[in-house]
């Protein structure tokens, strides 16, 4: 896999040989890679795997030590003030005043970039119906809900209508409702011809609304390429997760031990080219011998298990 040209389209960030160094440690390892315009890219990776170090170099927040950075046609080290103006970055923190209503922290972002207040009321109405903060819009923000304030975090930071939107784990700390509600609004974004790069550690939101995923590890990019191509290529074939009881784990290994097998997260997975062929006769082995099985199921390569083959580690595990 190319990791740095695999689109086809114009390229609107691209990054080449990028190296950022604290002291002796290498946050950032000669990473290299490429958004078109009007693509999802996630950049997916454990807390420490350089996600965000990225992302802050790319906003001119943070100076690197070698390589090259193009931004929709410049060279961020020479047109740093320029690029400011293209990219809407929302972090995880959300930058608003709580004394302030909705309305005045959008009309204090849109002042940072001398909007005028023809363009912010269009940009009002634009951000109040693609990403709903129309109903509390004259709502302080201390009396809002934590997802209410993630969206108007992200109302104001694209308040000036930059053609990319930068978001650093847009959706942690959120309950599966909210964040599924949260990456419509993502994909939003899309709809509007917006460039969006993203960081994430959690795979299931890459899989869900990511065009193309780059997989961090330790400051370098492991695997880079469209989510579905990941799982085929990297993830392996579907595997057969059996759960018993604690009790029983170790004789239930014991009696499949002709398979090829290990223990994440509580479960005796067992991956094979055929698992809809011997499932069943798994099933029959462990019962005869008295093991009873609490679940027995054949699931899919995840973005997970490609992070796993990859590295060795889980994703919920520091870099």
């Amino acid at each position: 896999m190319d990791q740095s040209y695999s689109v086809c389209g114009r390229l609107i960030i691209e990054v080449e040989n990028l190296v950022k160094h604290y002291g002796e440690v290498k946050a950032v390892d000669s990473v290299s890679f490429c958004v078109e315009e009007g693509e999802i890219f996630g950049l997916l990776g454990p807390n420490g795997a350089g996600k965000t170090t990225i992302m802050e170099i790319l906003c001119g927040l943070r100076r690197f030590n070698h390589g090259k950075v193009m931004i929709n046609g410049f060279d961020l080290t020479k047109h740093s003030r320029k690029i400011r103006g293209m990219i809407g970055f929302c972090p995880q923190e959300t930058l608003l005043y709580d004394l302030l209503n909705v309305r005045e922290n959008l009309a204090f972002s849109a002042s940072l970039y001398s909007l005028s207040s023809r363009k912010f009321k269009e940009r009002v109405e634009f951000v109040s119906t693609v990403l709903g903060v129309g109903e509390f819009l004259n709502r302080r923000v201390e009396k809002l809900s934590g997802g209410m304030k993630r969206r108007a975090n992200l109302a104001a930071s694209i308040i000036h209508d930059p053609p990319i939107v930068i978001l650093d784990e847009p959706t942690v700390g959120f309950d599966p409702n909210i964040k599924r509600e949260f990456w419509e609004l993502i994909k939003n974004l899309k709809s509007y011809r917006k460039t969006v790069l993203l960081s994430t550690h959690d795979m299931h939101e890459a899989d869900e609304i990511c065009d193309r995923v780059a997989i961090m590890d330790k400051g370098k990019i492991a695997a880079l390429d469209k989510p579905h191509v990941l799982k085929k290529t990297i993830g392996g074939e579907p595997s057969i997760h059996i759960r018993v009881k604690e009790s029983q784990k170790r004789k239930a290994l014991q009696i499949l031990g002709e398979y090829k097998s290990t223990v994440i997260d509580d479960e005796i997975r067992i991956f094979t080219v055929n698992p809809w062929e011997i499932m069943n006769e798994m099933s029959n082995k462990l019962s005869a011998q008295g093991v009873l099985t609490e679940k027995i199921e054949i699931v899919d390569p995840t973005l997970e298990d490609v992070f796993i083959r990859l590295t060795g580690r889980k994703l919920t595990e520091e870099s």
